[in-house]
């Protein structure tokens, strides 16, 4: 499991200049390579093969400056036996492909994970058949290396270095694996000397199970990461072929088979993977780790792909495609105004005078830029334009390509809904994911600016530090976001049906709730079903101990509804407790895409209220789960919220959110304010946890523990999806909020 290596500009500049000063050492020889069978007096690692993505070239490259300065026996660069195997593209793998899967099988569990690297400490409540499904960037290293077994197997060479394209070579490489090659002559007496040999690799946490061969080698039976470097016998590959599928990570499945194989490794990983290279893994079990506790890491997750050719424009006379364009291109890092008749003055100003103050840098189904396309193609000589041709007549489309020349990609309906297109124009790397379809929302009215609307403002709020992402924007004067007058339900094709839920916990109704036996990464509690209770006469509480749950010092509890809502309103009735380091939440919540709108309480403020919006772009299945700050705001209540019950409220439709206590609105968003308006199903939390941010929450104070929760009621007004609904139907009804407003 590799999980990503970056490092800072600077880090990363001395890193670059080591590995340069490294090669002026001179060449060294390895006898344990060599590219003829001539005189040698025992089979050699004859070919080296290099796995490596067609839109990666510069990788590549690397690995033949790495191998250049080392020589074989008959002094030879290794360079020379280099041969690249083409990668596969995991953007490129459709549900068609990846349903016709023979080599691999796409789920696996956790006790597969757990085998090959156990854990000092888990929960008490462990499912190990619990199923994870590969992410497609797993499937395609596996794929990829699947198809260099079979070149191993079918090809002419005895032994093969198997490399991924984003390793270096440690400066004791010639040498030491020289001193290897001569190790395993002397020990081993039959043919092959092995099965797989490791020379790059991470040990787990507690050690790879092992046993000595030689003074640097081992025989191994479990607990090592990483597929980067290995030499492969053409036996082996024979026997890794026999063995398929395989069942998960490829670096896991390979652990599961070492009692089977003539596995080794060398006591020292001498095939690094650099530090300068981003891994676009996404490893699925992860969120698994971190839901039972195994992680508690709390740092950022950063988007890191900005695009450079901006800014863009998409127009578009019949309208079709381009809401699900403008998505697209807010996956693709643009920070994109969508389906607007018009840009507010500023913004349309700046736009208009290239004078670095724009807002987007993607506009898509904008009115502004349809009439002011052609003066566009002058103004930003390094814009983009996507057009699509419905609608347009055949001199109005040559008109505009003489403007635009190459910087035109003009598409019909008939080839939209794919990334391939788009993303060759924009240079940009299709993400792991399907392409959005949204329902078409059209251009719509923007909203007259009332300012007598921020009358809530006048309460004392301080706008903390955010997420910086392209799906942010920084606060500045002037800007307000973008109200729409006329909203439309942007659905995305799912059945909705409106719910009704009003509880007073007299009775835990498991028709409508689940209490939760899991945890995230910042949580210092485990979640434990016996912690949730229900106080006779008078509502529920949720308790926090000081309890040894091994994954976590604390316990604690959380209750969340069955099902998804997409709008409405969501209300309850609490006290949290008095204590310095807890959070109470009150919230709403999804993963692929991360989306949130939050209430939090925290115990170091009694008197205030935190708010907040995550945000990120894309469709069910998205795996865009970027940042840890969202975009918080906190306000000053006016009231100790410890002392006693008070009705917070979430109030969330396609064009704004807003928050109420004790049925005043205390605050208000709307569209790219500071966000966009999260448009995808959430559930619905309430919980108590203990943060290890003392910055969020203060320092704990365990002299207050236990500490509880008090739920007075709950209620859910709101557009349903259930777990297991029909996505192939349409909208059916929409939740009147109205109706609802007043408070508990």
């Amino acid at each position: 499991m590799n999980r990503n290596r970056t490092l800072g500009p600077i880090l990363s500049w001395v890193y670059k200049a080591s590995l340069k000063v490294r090669k002026l050492v001179g060449r060294k020889k390895c006898s344990a390579f060599s590219s003829s069978k001539k005189g040698s007096s025992f089979q050699k690692i004859e070919r080296i093969f290099v796995i490596n993505l067609d839109r990666q070239p510069h990788r590549l490259n690397n690995v033949f400056k790495e191998f250049s300065p080392v020589l074989d026996e008959n002094s030879s660069s290794l360079k020379n036996i280099i041969v690249r195997v083409p990668a596969v593209d995991a953007s490129k793998l459709d549900s068609d492909s990846l349903n016709q899967l023979e080599t691999v099988r796409r789920t696996y569990t956790l006790a597969g994970q757990l085998y090959v690297d156990p854990c000092k400490a888990l929960p008490q409540n462990l499912d190990l058949d619990m199923s994870i499904e590969m992410s497609q960037q797993e499937i395609a290293v596996a794929l990829s290396h699947i198809e260099t077994w079979k070149k191993v197997a079918h090809g002419d060479e005895q032994y093969v270095l198997v490399l991924e394209d984003d390793i270096c070579l440690h400066h004791k490489f010639p040498a030491y694996v020289e001193n290897i090659w001569k190790e395993l002559e002397e020990v081993k007496i039959s043919s092959p000397l092995f099965d797989i040999l490791f020379l790059s690799f991470k040990e787990v946490d507690q050690g790879a199970e092992k046993v000595r061969i030689s003074k640097n080698t081992f025989k191994l039976f479990r607990g090592i990461w990483y597929m980067s470097g290995y030499i492969l016998s053409k036996e082996g590959a024979k026997r890794l072929l026999s063995m398929l599928p395989v069942q998960g990570p490829v670096d896991l499945w390979i652990n599961h088979k070492f009692s089977e194989i003539e596995a080794l490794m060398t006591a020292k990983s001498v095939i690094p993977q650099r530090n300068d290279e981003v891994s676009g893994n996404f490893y699925s079990v992860l969120p698994i780790l971190s839901q039972i506790g195994v992680l508690n890491d709390g740092a950022p997750s950063v988007f890191t792909n900005i695009p450079t050719a901006k800014p863009i424009f998409a127009i578009g006379r019949l309208g079709g495609g381009l809401t699900s364009l403008g998505m697209a291109i807010s996956m693709l890092g643009y920070r994109c105004c969508s389906d607007l008749y018009d840009l507010p003055d500023d913004e349309k100003n700046s736009l208009l005078k290239n004078d670095g103050y724009r807002t987007f840098d993607a506009y898509v189904n904008v009115g502004t830029i349809d009439k002011k396309i052609n003066e566009l193609a002058k103004i930003y000589p390094n814009g983009r334009l996507i057009l699509f041709t419905e609608g347009y007549a055949k001199v109005e489309l040559e008109d505009i390509r003489k403007l635009w020349f190459n910087r035109a990609l003009f598409l019909s309906l008939d080839n939209i809904g794919a990334w391939k297109s788009i993303c060759e124009f924009l240079g940009i790397v299709p993400p792991v994911c399907a392409y959005p379809t949204l329902i078409e929302l059209g251009k719509r009215q923007q909203s007259k600016f009332d300012k007598d609307s921020l009358g809530y403002r006048n309460l004392s709020h301080t706008v903390l530090k955010h997420d910086e992402s392209p799906w942010v924007i920084s606060e500045k004067k002037g800007w307000f976001g973008l109200p729409v007058s006329n909203p439309h339900m942007q659905t995305i094709g799912q059945k909705l049906t409106t719910a009704y839920i009003t509880d007073d916990f007299s009775k835990l109704d498991t028709s409508n709730w689940f209490l939760r036996n899991d945890t995230f990464p910042g949580n210092q509690a485990m979640f434990n079903s016996d912690n949730f209770s229900v106080n006779t006469g008078n509502g529920a509480s949720i308790i926090l101990k000081n309890q040894d749950m091994k994954v976590r010092e604390y316990s604690s509890g959380a209750i969340t509804s069955n099902s998804l809502f997409l709008y409405g309103r969501f209300e309850a009735v609490i006290k949290p407790p008095q204590a310095s380091g807890l959070v109470t939440g009150i919230f709403l919540h999804r993963d692929s895409p991360r989306q949130e709108i939050d209430i939090e309480l925290v115990g170091k403020s009694p008197n205030k209220v935190l708010i907040n919006v995550y945000y990120n772009p894309g469709v069910d299945g998205a795996r865009f789960d970027f940042g840890y700050r969202g975009t918080p705001v906190e306000i000053d209540l006016g009231f100790d919220a410890t002392e006693d019950y008070h009705s917070y409220a979430i109030e969330w439709d396609s064009t704004e959110i807003r928050w109420f206590v004790d049925g005043n609105l205390i605050y208000k968003r709307v569209n790219w304010a500071p966000t966009p308006i999260p448009h995808l199903p959430m559930k619905f939390h309430i919980n108590l946890w203990p943060s290890i941010s003392s910055e969020l929450a203060g320092r704990i104070d365990k002299n207050k523990l236990p500490a509880s929760l008090h739920i007075q009621s709950a209620r859910v007004a709101a557009l349903n999806q259930n777990v297991g609904m029909d996505l192939s139907g349409e909208t059916e009804s929409k939740v009147n909020t109205e109706e609802i407003s007043q408070p508990l």
